[in-house]
C-alpha cells in the first residue's frame, strides 16, 4: 500500500510526483516523477493505476490548473486544506528527524530538502514555497507521507456484521447493556 502526493512548483513549470510506503516500521519517501506539468497528468493516472495505493493527496491551490484533467483520468484525488497541508509538513520533518524515514534519493527532493526553511510569516508550521531551489518536490513528499499515515488502518481486510439490534432476534439483553460491548462496539455491529 502506498500514499501518492502531487505538487507544482509556484511558477508552475514544474511538477512532482512522489511515492510513501511503509516497511518494516520505516517510511520510504520518495520522488516516483519529477517535470514538466504537461505531463504530470498522464504520468499521475499511470502511477495510480499501476500502483496499490490509497489515491492521491494534492494541495489544491498550487495545483488548481491540473485538477479537471486529474479526475477526467480516473485518479481518487484526495485535495488537502490548508491545516491539512500544515500537519503533512510539520509530519514530514517529525518523521525525518526521528529517522523514520528512508529514500530521499532522487537529486529534487535532496535539494528541496536542503533548501527547506519554514514560512516565517506562517501562523502553523509550513515550508516556504518561495525558494531558490523548487520546494514541488519536498512537498509532494509530505503529502504522500501524510496520505499513507493517514490511511494506514485502511489497509487491514475485515467485514463489519450488522445484526439486529437490541432486543431483536439473536441480541440478548446483556447485549443491550453498553458496559459489556467489546470496545464500546455493539455486539450486532462487531468487525468479524
Amino acid at each position: 500500500m502506498m500514499g501518492i502526493g502531487l505538487d507544482l512548483s509556484t511558477d508552475a513549470d514544474m511538477a512532482a510526483i512522489a511515492v510513501a510506503s511503509a516497511e518494516g516500521g520505516r517510511n520510504l519517501v520518495d520522488v516516483a516523477w519529477y517535470g514538466s506539468p504537461d505531463l504530470v497528468v498522464a504520468e499521475a493516472s499511470r502511477l495510480y493505476s499501476e500502483t496499490d495505493n490509497v489515491g492521491v493527496f494534492i494541495d489544491p491551490l498550487p495545483a488548481a490548473g491540473v485538477l479537471d484533467a486529474l479526475r477526467a483520468a480516473g485518479v481518487w484525488l484526495h485535495e488537502l486544506a490548508a491545516l491539512d497541508v500544515s500537519a503533512a509538513q510539520w509530519q514530514y520533518v517529525t518523521e525525518v528527524r526521528a529517522r523514520r524515514v528512508t529514500g530521499g534519493r532522487h537529486p529534487a527532493l535532496r535539494e528541496a530538502m536542503r533548501a527547506a526553511a519554514p514560512r516565517n510569516r506562517a501562523v502553523r508550521f509550513m515550508f516556504e514555497r518561495r525558494q531558490a531551489v523548487d520546494q514541488c518536490p519536498l512537498n509532494a513528499a509530505a503529502h504522500a507521507l501524510w496520505g499513507l499515515r493517514k490511511n494506514e488502518g485502511l489497509s487491514e481486510p475485515g467485514a463489519w456484521v450488522i445484526g439486529d439490534g437490541p432486543g431483536g432476534g439473536q441480541a440478548g439483553a446483556r447485549d443491550q447493556d453498553w458496559r459489556n460491548w467489546p470496545n464500546g462496539i455493539p455486539p450486532w455491529v462487531q468487525r468479524q
